[in-house]
């Protein structure tokens, strides 16, 4: 008689030690899977950002500022752009210094010297402002044009105006270049109306006591109930000059 196999309570045959597999534990959580994670993102997203989110992954769509930190190189020509304005920036202020300092020097020739070079140096001085405007317009322009701190800008408008200031930039050097030539070329006029001007703080000063000396001289004779009618006519004669006289150069931009 053959013998049959011992069974468990169950029914089921009992099976040796160590075969088959070992059966899972309860509570194990299966291994980590991309496309498990992706299902579950997909299921807590709402529909626009469900649709929304291949385009972001892959940095499509507009503009230079991706999700995810996409958009790199819009972002490297925007720094491009934002740092020739920079430059620019720095132009314009060094040739707008430059030519406020040299008018001061223009003001002090025209002063003192009516000759011709004197004349030929201010009308210069003049023809080079006509440049210096328009190169500044310029460079309003270019600034005025792009917004580089706008989110939307794209390369290709990031690209454009670092051109345009870069432009701009070289045009204020250029200009700044022939004024500095212009002020050193008035180095010799400069000079000579500089030496008039410190000969003329003397005598003006002697003259502002001899106006002081002819009023006081003037108010004691009608004190004395004297008729000094030439006298005073000529004075009010030279009010204009006596009235430019008592302001002093400064007022009028001589230093």
């Amino acid at each position: 008689m053959t013998a049959t196999p011992r069974r468990s309570c169950t029914g089921r045959a009992a099976r040796r030690p160590g075969a088959g597999a070992a059966p899972a534990r309860s509570g194990a959580r299966p291994a980590p899977s991309p496309l498990r994670d992706l299902l579950a993102l997909g299921l807590l997203l709402p529909l626009p950002l469900l649709v929304a989110l291949p385009g972001a992954l892959t940095g499509g769509g507009g503009g230079s500022r991706r999700w995810f930190g996409g958009g790199g190189r819009g972002e490297s020509r925007r720094a491009e752009a934002q740092a020739a304005k920079d430059a620019a920036a720095s132009a314009f202020y060094e040739l707008d210094t430059a030519q406020r300092d040299l008018r001061i020097s223009i003001e002090t020739i025209s002063a003192v010297d009516d000759t011709p070079a004197g004349q030929r140096a201010v009308s210069d001085f003049a023809a080079l402002g006509r440049k210096i405007d328009e190169a500044s317009g310029t460079y309003i322009a270019a600034v005025d044009a792009v917004d580089l701190d706008r989110d939307e800008l794209d390369g290709a408008a990031a690209s454009r105006a670092r051109r345009a200031l870069d432009g701009a930039k070289d045009e204020l050097t250029r200009v700044k270049a022939e004024l500095d030539r212009f002020a050193e070329s008035l180095g010799p006029l400069l000079g000579k109306a500089e030496t008039q001007l410190a000969r003329l703080a003397p005598a003006v000063e002697r003259a502002k006591q001899s106006l002081l000396a002819t009023t006081t001289a003037l108010d004691t004779v009608r004190s004395q109930g004297l008729r000094a009618d030439d006298l005073a006519a000529r004075l009010a004669t030279l009010a204009p000059e006596l009235t430019r006289l008592n302001e002093g150069a400064a007022r009028h931009g001589v230093a």
